[in-house]
């Protein structure tokens, strides 16, 4: 008789965990939908974001291709849903009911959702609003015509029309005065056509919108020209200054500072001030040929004659012609260092014989 009891017992606790199984699966549901963007296109990798409401459970899911989502495992209660696009939230449900054998779905439509928050906005926040949109198209308007007023003065730039060029960057500067690009190359157009005074006031302000930025290639760049005006105009200590402010900002570019100021100083007739920083730049750079070369020149200034003519080479003459031979044997100047060679040592034998240019 007992053994029949247990037998009945199991039998019963058997179909009652039967008869409650199919509650079990179905105490969870799911979620699905679409999400699409202001354009009416499906939007890909939007965050769908469920947080049940007094209970800490909180699970993700993204959009697909298609746009489309599903989360399913979700225990039907009240659910507070978000959707965050690149991380911005576009909808927020605070109370989204998951029902219990329903077909829960949700589909988030960012056009819609944008008219429906305008609708809601106050009279100020719409006049907001639209403000900030007439200034945004402003701006971009502002930026499309100084762009294109720029790219006709890079034209004419480019072109060696620096007096046309010039009054277009000027144009350009006046649509938008914040931008130190600007005021930069108005300085070489100026620079290039000799007005002095105008090239400088250009670069200051290009300096002075570089502020904040002290030690950018622009400030270097912008303190080198305005370095050879000082010293075209016959500026020497200013023109150093700046020169030396260039080379310490853009230490990659210091060789060529100095060889730019060499050669500025040799068009001014200011051998020997050329000549050091010649010396500087090689000093630099053991291999800017184009600086040998030049205090090659420099130095064959400073030659001098016995009382029977003959020629005393100043110290180092030989050496930077020989040495740019040995970096640039083929360069433009190949031709005019060997005949200087030449001449210098008497028709001195050299190994310089590869084919010039």
């Amino acid at each position: 008789m007992k053994k029949i009891l247990q037998i009945f017992l199991v039998v019963i606790f058997t179909m009652t965990l039967v008869m409650f199984l199919p509650t079990l699966m179905q105490a969870q549901s799911a979620l699905s939908g679409k999400v699409i963007d202001e354009e009416g296109k499906p939007l890909e990798g939007a965050i769908i974001s469920f947080d049940r409401v007094n209970v800490e459970h909180h699970v993700e899911v993204k959009s697909d291709e298609t746009g489309r989502y599903f989360m399913g495992g979700l225990k039907p209660a009240f659910y507070k849903i978000e959707l965050i696009v690149d991380g911005e939230t576009k909808a927020r449900y605070a109370e989204f009911r998951i029902q219990l054998g329903a077909e829960n779905v949700l589909d988030f439509d960012l056009a819609e959702i944008r008219r429906l928050a305008y609708a809601q906005l106050s009279v100020e926040e719409r006049e907001a609003i639209e403000k900030e949109r007439l200034r945004i198209e402003a701006e971009e308007k502002k930026y499309t015509d100084m762009k294109s007023t720029f790219e006709e003065g890079q034209n004419l730039f480019k072109a060696q029309q620096y007096q046309q060029a010039a009054v277009i960057f000027q144009k350009a500067s006046e649509i938008d005065p914040s931008r130190h690009s600007i005021f930069g190359i108005l300085g070489e157009s100026y620079q290039r056509l000799k007005k002095f005074d105008q090239a400088l006031e250009s670069y200051n302000k290009a300096l002075a919108l570089l502020a904040n930025e002290p030690e950018s290639d622009s400030v270097a760049r912008y303190n080198l020209n305005i370095g050879i005006i000082r010293a075209q105009t016959g500026q020497l200590k200013p023109a150093i200054e700046s020169m030396e402010k260039a080379a310490r900002i853009n230490p990659s570019a210091t060789s060529l500072t100095f060889y730019n100021l060499g050669v500025v100083l040799t068009n001014g007739g200011l051998v020997e001030e050329a000549i050091k920083a010649f010396e500087r730049a090689v000093e630099l750079d053991s291999s800017n040929s184009k600086a040998y070369y030049q205090l090659g020149l420099s130095l064959v200034g400073m030659a001098t004659f016995t009382s029977d003519g003959k020629t005393i080479s100043a110290p180092g003459t030989i050496e930077a012609f020989e040495t740019y031979l040995k970096l640039d044997p083929n360069g433009p100047n190949a031709t005019q260092a060997k005949s200087m060679l030449s001449t210098l040592s008497g028709d001195v034998s050299t190994d310089f014989n590869a084919k010039e240019n």
